[in-house]
């Protein structure tokens, strides 16, 4: 056995007699030097070491026993089959960095995924809701998750040891300790919230991602079809909310050429699927969080952006599944596709550099860049199908009007990407960066295509590098991906 250095050259460290607080709450050792007042753990998530939480007293249960259930200060000692310990919650991280999260999801990511009331969400967590009931100590998980897999300067600066990977683990723990929970909201909520996230981490091949994305298209059915006329009128419309959402994710798993999980079929009636555009206050007035009002979705619907996504996807979705595959039949659907955004409420249309109208904010930025990069994608994507067709018909060349609209699309994107704010790019998260990455795949093909004019491959070619500068300022690992594939991936068409 090595002997141990000179007393001097060691650093002691002492077990606290009392934990911290973050310590207490995730079970573990609690550890300070001797030189320094915040322990380990604390410094190491970069978080304040408070001792500010009452002491467990030892004994039967009592007020205070009963106390800090009802409040969710200490949820280890709840009585609930499904306790927090059991839930791991708390496990996760401490409470605070995961109410940070759910307030940043809300702040920044709500607009685009508009499937939470929140004030019924907030006040349920304030509560201490997620120490007593398992499939909501879940849904705050998965909340983490996607909020950790959108975010993702900000998750490696603020969130610490929060990963995608250690949320779908601790619903794993959940769902083993609790038991197989029955179709709900949450439960389809929750999985969706998962399979995006594992398919932003890992990729939409991953069979996790995919089996939970279809146990949420198979819930959502089932409520549909079973249960949503029994539905109070909140839940009724966050269901076809998310509905819409799924749609969305299947047609982009769709699009770049995975498998489709069926959800919307024959029998589904759009008209009575579609959500109302509702505001958080129209929605349900009585559930403001905590007396807060100044929340920029309170008195904004972001409603109408999530109608209009899914109008885009409704026309890529037909355009793929025609009586005929013929190139006059995508092209009726590249007119529909850029014609779909021309009535959109004045806050949801793209103006440049110029100012923003009154009505908009934040929320509406977000889903503006949200949709205008969606429509570039869709009709970037049907126009690559119609150049396969006409490849495969004898013509060897690229078609004219093909270069001409795919520089049009690429120069609509750039515009989009170079006067929009980080902040609000970052917003758009996971979904944003492999629809950038499509777009330059088919623009690095104009590049390498040697029968064209110098002056148009060297403007393929500037507009490919600004492409790919934007590119590595969303994604910090893009420039690794690149240098490892020696290109931009292929894309995967039909």
């Amino acid at each position: 056995m090595d002997s141990l250095p000179p007393l001097g050259e060691r650093q002691i460290h002492r077990r606290s007699r009392n934990a911290c607080d973050a310590c207490r709450s995730r079970k573990v050792r609690c550890l300070c030097d001797n030189h320094n007042s915040v322990c380990k753990t604390c410094l190491e998530l970069e978080i304040q070491c408070t001792y500010d939480k009452p002491r467990k007293r030892r004994g039967p249960q009592n007020r205070y026993v009963l106390a800090q259930i009802g409040t969710g200060l200490d949820p280890s000692t709840s009585t609930s089959p499904v306790s927090a310990a059991t839930c791991g919650s708390d496990r996760l991280a401490p409470f605070p960095v995961i109410e940070q999260m759910i307030h940043d999801w809300f702040d920044l990511i709500h607009s685009v995924c508009p499937i939470f009331h929140r004030g019924i969400f907030l006040t349920r967590l304030a509560s201490g809701e997620a120490a007593q009931d398992g499939i909501f100590a879940a849904l705050v998980i998965s909340v983490c998750a996607a909020t950790s897999a959108s975010l993702k300067r900000k998750s490696s600066k603020d969130y610490g040891i929060v990963t995608v990977q250690r949320c779908v683990d601790a619903v794993e723990e959940i769902e083993l300790q609790a038991g197989r929970f029955p179709f709900s909201l949450e439960w389809c909520q929750l999985k969706y919230h998962l399979s995006v996230s594992l398919g932003s981490e890992k990729s939409l091949d991953d069979a996790d991602c995919f089996r939970l994305l279809a146990e949420s298209v198979t819930g959502v059915k089932y409520l549909v079809y079973y249960r949503m006329q029994d539905m109070d009128t909140v839940s009724q419309q966050l269901l076809k909310r998310l509905y819409w959402l799924l749609f969305v994710a299947l047609c982009t798993s769709d699009l770049h050429g995975r498998p489709y999980v069926g959800l919307l079929t024959p029998e589904d009636s759009i008209i009575a699927l579609t959500p109302l555009e509702l505001s958080e206050d129209e929605l349900d007035p009585t559930r403001s969080p905590l007396g807060e009002i100044d929340w920029h979705g309170n008195t904004k619907s972001y409603i109408p952006g999530l109608n209009y996504l899914s109008k885009l996807f409704l026309l890529w979705h037909k355009s793929q599944r025609g009586a005929e595959n013929s190139i006059s039949h995508l092209q009726h659907h590249l007119n529909l596709v850029q014609r779909a955004l021309d009535y959109l409420p004045p806050e949801l249309k793209w103006r440049g550099g110029l100012s923003r109208p009154p009505q908009s904010n934040f929320g509406t930025d977000v889903q503006t860049v949200n949709l205008y990069i969606t429509q570039l994608h869709i009709r970037s994507n049907l126009l690559e199908q119609i150049n396969r067709l006409s490849k495969s018909s004898g013509m060897r060349q690229t078609p004219p009007e093909v270069i001409n609209e795919r520089q049009s699309i690429v120069e609509d994107m750039l515009e989009i990407l170079y006067h929009t704010s980080q902040e609000t790019l970052e917003a758009n998260g996971h979904s944003l960066i492999p629809k950038i990455r499509d777009l330059g795949s088919a623009l690095l093909d104009e590049v390498r295509t040697s029968d064209r004019e110098q002056a148009m491959r060297s403007k393929a070619s500037v507009n490919l590098e600004k492409l790919l500068a934007k590119l590595e300022d969303l994604d910090i690992h893009s420039q690794l991906q690149y240098l490892e594939m020696g290109s931009l991936p292929e894309i995967h068409g039909r």
